[in-house]
């Protein structure tokens, strides 16, 4: 038997005999078996191709690797984005703050996204356009915390000096500025219901508070070490504290007392609840994940472990599985009922900060020390995608709800990744993975096949199915002018550069430009644009 994986870049093999020899199999079966094990090698070639910069070469391989096998969800998925970067290497980006954002997320419809950052600001998207909706959110100090109410009309932030606000979030009105806790408010939380506000700092404080008045509902809580994070259950009866002090607290909202203590040997750096509020899952900087019984406080005797703290711990939507984020450089993904390691390490060059699950539990993201966001498939622990790397800061990432995006942020932009179909591979796909490796290439015996191109070009233009890779393939085709920005957007490029012309920052207008290069027209309205902003002051040079 074969196993294959990436290991440090490399592509390793390992060969396992069976221990029965001579049974019979089949010849068609063994030749089943054998394309499959080929197509996967090619897969992981391709990858490794890619990473080094050879993306022609990939392109070829992955190809190859379809027509041997084209169920190979990782071989279909990784081509998906190799495509739509050669087609159109845009994304819709959040760009206006001027510091290091420090959190982003979704509003639970999925229609709008909110940042907060180290520019004493927060500020609200529109998830399909970039363009901000409100004005900045402005604070005094450095904004470490931001979250949507779950009917999306207010907005909780938190800040670096303490300070707790809500506001709403169609106006970016202040609704209630008077809370606060003693250290940074790195986590804040609404009920289900709006009614109660939830905050938890560096310091080692937490409180609850009426979201309506901003008047104190519990006493203030405190621990001797920080409060790393705090979360309500599903039915808003208790709010779960993750802290230093070797614990996680599970309380009642409304008044602050302790209905159970879950104790650890360490530091509990997060404690979530499971969707169904019946399990909770902690992760601790003694090596360990553990799962609890929420409603008594007691273990269920579920403990798995790695070879250094774990960071974070997250279920899946159905809490059949279990993600963990660990310091000695891996996730894992194990069964949240019995402790099983359901697929190898998922390897990183650093430690790992966080892992979360798409809502249909097919996909993990995961966020490392080396400023990198990484996406895997669950079932494989393949990566699909070539690690995307940000520049400055520790990079958020947050699945869309409807799953068909990923939203980055890092530095001071934020940008939203199409995600491949989860779909089987159709015939067409080899095919023009095949023209794709042959755009810029100066290799004379490999010729584009225009006349293929042609023919799946007209069959996916008549076709009236609307499924992802038809989508997909129709979105690819399309003219430049009218093409969206990428697969899953409505937004063609060109309304795209007129919304940023009107936006008329100069983090816009210079992202325009670069868009419009191939268009005079459009380059000259950016241009002008451009020409009446005032000029940029110098950089003053250190002494």
């Amino acid at each position: 038997m074969l196993f294959l994986s990436l290991a440090n870049g490399s592509l390793v093999a390992q060969t396992i005999s069976s221990s029965k020899e001579g049974t019979g199999a089949s010849v068609g079966v063994t030749k089943a078996s054998a394309a499959v094990t080929d197509s996967y090698v090619d897969y992981l070639k391709a990858f490794e191709l890619a990473e080094t910069g050879s993306k022609l070469a990939a392109f070829q391989l992955l190809a190859d690797s379809l027509r041997q096998q084209p169920r190979n969800l990782e071989a279909s998925r990784f081509a998906f984005r190799l495509l739509t970067e050669q087609r159109a290497n845009t994304t819709l980006r959040l760009q206006g703050h001027t510091g290091v954002m420090t959190s982003a997320s979704y509003s639970h419809d999925g229609t709008r996204i909110l940042t907060t950052s180290t520019d004493q600001t927060a500020r609200v998207w529109d998830s399909h356009t970039g363009l901000q909706l409100i004005p900045p959110l402005d604070h005094n100090d450095e904004v470490v915390a931001g979250v949507f109410s779950r009917d999306g009309k207010k907005i909780a932030t938190g800040t670096e000096d303490g300070k707790i606000v809500i506001w709403d979030a169609s106006t970016g009105k202040r609704l209630v500025s008077s809370m606060e806790l003693p250290g940074s408010a790195w986590s804040v939380s609404f009920s289900p219901d709006g009614k109660i506000i939830a905050a938890a700092s560096e310091a080692g404080k937490a409180r609850t508070w009426d979201a309506a008045t901003g008047k104190p509902l519990s006493p203030l809580i405190e621990y001797h070490e920080s409060a790393y994070q705090v979360s309500f259950s599903s039915d808003g009866k208790l709010i779960l504290i993750a802290n230093g002090d070797n614990y996680a607290d599970l309380r009642d909202p409304r008044t602050g007392v302790r209905t159970s203590r879950l104790r650890r040997n360490n530091d509990i750096y997060s404690a979530q609840f499971s969707p169904d509020d019946k399990k909770i899952v902690t992760a601790c900087a003694d090596s360990t994940a553990e799962i609890w019984d929420a409603q008594s406080g007691t273990p269920t005797g579920v403990v798995i472990s790695h070879g250094f703290g774990v960071a974070s711990a997250e279920f899946n939507s159905d809490a059949s599985l279990i993600v963990t984020a660990s310091k000695d450089h891996t996730a894992r993904i194990w069964n949240a009922n019995t402790g099983k390691l359901m697929v190898a390490p998922l390897q990183h060059p650093a430690p790992v900060g966080r892992a979360s699950f798409s809502l249909d539990s097919r996909l993990v993201a995961t966020v490392a020390g080396d400023k990198a966001v990484r996406l895997w498939d669950t079932l494989s622990g393949d990566q699909i995608l070539l690690p995307i790397v940000t520049p400055t800061g520790s990079p958020y990432f947050s699945f869309s709800p409807d799953g068909l995006s990923l939203l980055i942020a890092g530095g001071s932009s934020g940008w939203v990744l199409d995600l491949p179909p989860n779909d089987e591979a159709p015939s067409w796909l080899a095919d023009l993975l095949d023209f794709a490796s042959t755009l810029n290439n100066f290799d004379q015996a490999r010729k584009p096949d225009l006349a293929r191109m042609e023919a799946i070009r007209v069959q996916l233009n008549s076709s009236k199915a609307n499924d992802p890779w038809t989508l997909f393939g129709k979105w690819y085709f399309a003219d430049i002018t009218q093409r969206p920005i990428s697969p899953w957007s409505h937004v063609t490029l060109e309304s795209y550069v007129n919304l940023l012309i009107a936006k008329g920052d100069r983090p816009s207008l210079e992202y325009a430009k670069a868009l419009s290069r191939p268009f005079p027209s459009w380059l000259a309205k950016v241009n002008s644009s451009l020409a009446k902003l005032p000029p940029e002051q110098p950089l003053e040079k250190k002494q």
